[in-house]
């Protein structure tokens, strides 16, 4: 695992990529913005902490960066042991198949998106050579060329801030590689329930980044807003049910219990306490801390909301469960990216109704 690949420079690409070349790891990144790849080449990518350069996961490394037009140059040399896929859900697919080629015999394609995209990629590279990776505790922006915000502390050993597994299940040299290589940069550990985590990590986005997405408050707003607190917790709940209803064995993430989540629904204790969680987590957040849907809408682009409240949706409906705020949540920002709508605490009432 000495020659890496990341496919996709934005927040946690270009975050993990920083730390992997600073650490002296042989990294290239390849991106599809002009002016950040051309800043990285220039200045570098720096990655600043919740208190600044000081801050944790404050990193300025020299990176290699290529724009994805440049590509075709790389098949002059040596191939790349891992490829990490960090761009949007709904470009994995042309991600792959641009970065496969150039993939050694025995080199592996690793996701480290939101979503649950490793079928995706294992329908281009095989199953066989398909990793994935939740990134559990990090929250960060890319907030200009070749400039990286980490808003939230870095994992410890209760809150693991990443979580490699094959899909198979099983710990293999690889896998214990990748983590190792993510350990430059935060927390890590192989997990041998890779589906489970990665539902687990997908609840936790469908609660937090279409309510932000919609409203367009901060990660804190939201939490300390009781209406959409209110909706964040009907959203987590269902997807919990619906990840048990698909067999998977969940694993706790996002600082909160998702035995109280499942029951919040119902239970006025359990909601209470998954309340108090809430709220603790949001003060470990910096105030700017935005989760990359609302990052997405604030920036006028496509955000993943199919890949997440979607996915969520559909799921649900082939278990018989109800899944209709993610329904809701999915359809009104699909109306917000189309010019339809724009971004408010209003549309609250939409959902709720």
């Amino acid at each position: 695992m000495t020659r890496i690949c990341i496919v996709g420079a934005g927040a946690v690409g270009g975050y993990v990529g920083a730390h992997l070349a600073r650490a002296g790891v042989d990294t290239t990144l390849v991106d599809a913005w002009p002016e950040h790849v051309e800043a990285m080449r220039r200045d570098g990518l720096s990655v600043s902490g919740m208190n600044g350069m000081d801050g944790a996961g404050a990193v300025h490394a020299k990176v290699r960066a290529l724009h994805v037009g440049e590509v075709a140059q790389l098949a002059r040399e040596a191939a790349f042991d891992v490829a990490f896929i960090a761009v949007k859900s709904y470009d994995t697919t042309w991600a792959t198949q641009l970065i496969l080629p150039l993939l050694a015999p025995t080199g592996c394609v690793v996701s480290l998106q939101n979503g649950i995209n490793e079928d995706s990629i294992a329908a281009i590279a095989g199953w066989e050579r398909t990793l994935g990776c939740s990134v559990s505790a990090l929250a960060a922006e890319l907030v200009a060329p070749a400039r990286i915000v980490r808003n939230s502390p870095l994992g410890d050993e209760k809150k693991w801030g990443m979580r490699v597994g094959e899909l198979h299940g099983r710990v293999t040299p690889r896998a214990e590689a990748i983590s190792a290589l993510l350990a430059h940069g935060d927390t890590s550990r192989v997990t041998t329930n890779l589906w489970g985590e990665r539902w687990s990590k997908l609840t936790i986005n469908a609660m937090r980044n279409g309510v932000c997405a919609l409203t367009g408050l901060s990660g804190k707003q939201r939490d300390m807003n009781e209406v959409a607190r209110e909706l964040t917790i009907r959203l987590g709940s269902s997807s919990i049910r619906v990840g048990r209803a698909l067999g998977l064995a969940l694993e706790p993430v996002g600082g909160l219990d998702l035995d109280l989540l499942a029951r919040a629904e119902e239970d006025a204790a359990a909601r209470d306490a998954i309340t108090r969680m809430i709220l603790e987590v949001a003060n470990s957040r910096s105030d700017g801390q935005r989760p990359s849907m609302g990052q997405d809408i604030q920036k006028g682009r496509r955000t993943e909301t199919e890949y997440i409240n979607g996915l969520v949706a559909r799921r649900g409906e082939e278990v018989g469960v109800d899944v209709r705020y993610h329904r809701r949540v999915n359809e009104i920002i699909g109306r917000i990216e189309r010019g339809e709508l724009v971004p408010s605490p209003d549309l609250l009432a939409d959902v709720m109704g």
